[in-house]
C-alpha cells in the first residue's frame, strides 16, 4: 500500500499566460505535489484572483479527470461555508486544469502555529474557536452532502488577515454517493493526519469518522506544538496510529485539563466505533474539556 503523493509539479513558471482568453498570470504563489499556484488577474473585471493549475498526470489515467471535476463539484456545494471560493474552471487544449478561485492574503495554519512556536506562544481555547467553528461548520455541511475531505491538515486550513478561514484543497474528497475514482492501492491524505482505518480498509467503507479523526488531529497539533503521531518514515506514523496508546495531551500541556485526554482518547480512537460520529461532537466535547 502507498500514500498518494501526488506526481511533479509544473515543470515551468507560467506567468504571463493568459488562460480562457481572461484569466492572466501573473505570479506563482506556491508550488506543490500536484499543482501550482499563481496570483491572476480577471483581465474582464480587474479583479485579483487564485489560479491553481493543475497538470494531468504523466500515466494514463482515466479516473483523473473525474477527480478533478469532483473537486470543482465539492466547492460548489459548500459556497457559501467556509471552503475557498471558486469561481471558473478552464481546461487547456493539453488537459491541464486551472481553477479559478478566491484570492487569499494570510497565512495557512501550519505556519500561524510555526509562528506561535517561535515566540513562545500556546494556543488555547479562545485562540482555536475563531478557527475551528467555521471548519466544524463547514464539514457539517460536507457530511450531509455525502462528501468527506479526506486531508485535512494544518497547511490546507487558511487563516486571513482579516481573521477569517478557508479550508482548502478538496483535491482528494470522496463522495459517498457516486462511486470511487481512488486509484487502487493508494491512500489519500498526510500521513499524521490520516485515520487509522483509512490504512487499511477500501474506500466504499469510509465514513464521515476519517474527517473526525483528521481535524481532531489538527486541533491536537494547534494545541500540543506537534501532530498525534510523529516518526521517521510513513511506516513507522501508521503503525503508530493503527496501534499505539493515544498520547497525553496533558503530558505535552500540564496546564491544561487532565479531562482533555479523555477527548484525545475519542476523538483519536483506533477503533471508529469509539470515536465521536461527527465533527460537531468532537468540537463540543474538546471545548467542555478545555473549559473544565
Amino acid at each position: 500500500m502507498s500514500s498518494e503523493f501526488p506526481p511533479d509539479a509544473p515543470p515551468h513558471d507560467r506567468g504571463g499566460e493568459v488562460v480562457g482568453g481572461r484569466y492572466r498570470l501573473v505570479q506563482l504563489l506556491d508550488r506543490g505535489g500536484q499543482a501550482a499556484v499563481y496570483r491572476g488577474v480577471d483581465l474582464r473585471m480587474g479583479d485579483e484572483v487564485a489560479v491553481k493549475v493543475i497538470l494531468p498526470p504523466k500515466k494514463p489515467d482515466p479516473s483523473w479527470r473525474d477527480r478533478m471535476l469532483r473537486e470543482v463539484h465539492a466547492l460548489t456545494v459548500l459556497s457559501g461555508t467556509a471552503a475557498v471560493r471558486a469561481y471558473h474552471q478552464v481546461w487547456g487544449e493539453d488537459g491541464t486544469l486551472f481553477l479559478i478561485m478566491e484570492l487569499l492574503r494570510g497565512s495557512n495554519l501550519e505556519t500561524v502555529l510555526d509562528f506561535a512556536a517561535d515566540q513562545g506562544t500556546r494556543l488555547g481555547l479562545a485562540d482555536l474557536t475563531p478557527i475551528f467553528e467555521p471548519l466544524v461548520a463547514t464539514l457539517e455541511t460536507a457530511h450531509a452532502a455525502g462528501i468527506l475531505h479526506r486531508d485535512l491538515k494544518p497547511s490546507n486550513i487558511f487563516v486571513q488577515t482579516d481573521g477569517s478561514v478557508r479550508l482548502l484543497d478538496f483535491g482528494f474528497a470522496k463522495f459517498l454517493r457516486m462511486r470511487s475514482v481512488t486509484l487502487a492501492g493508494h491512500v489519500a491524505g498526510s500521513p499524521s493526519y490520516i485515520a487509522p482505518e483509512c490504512w487499511k480498509e477500501t474506500t466504499e467503507h469510509l465514513d464521515q469518522r476519517i474527517d473526525v479523526y483528521g481535524l481532531s488531529a489538527v486541533a491536537f497539533r494547534a494545541l500540543a506544538g506537534r501532530p498525534p503521531f510523529v516518526g521517521d518514515s510513513i511506516l513507522h506514523i501508521m503503525r503508530q496510529c493503527s496501534t499505539a496508546p493515544r498520547p497525553s495531551l496533558h503530558e505535552l500541556r500540564p496546564e491544561l485539563p487532565a479531562a482533555v485526554d479523555d477527548w484525545v482518547r475519542a476523538a483519536l480512537a483506533i477503533d471508529r466505533e469509539e470515536r465521536f460520529m461527527t465533527v460537531r461532537a468532537s468540537w463540543n466535547a474538546l471545548r467542555t474539556a478545555l473549559s473544565g
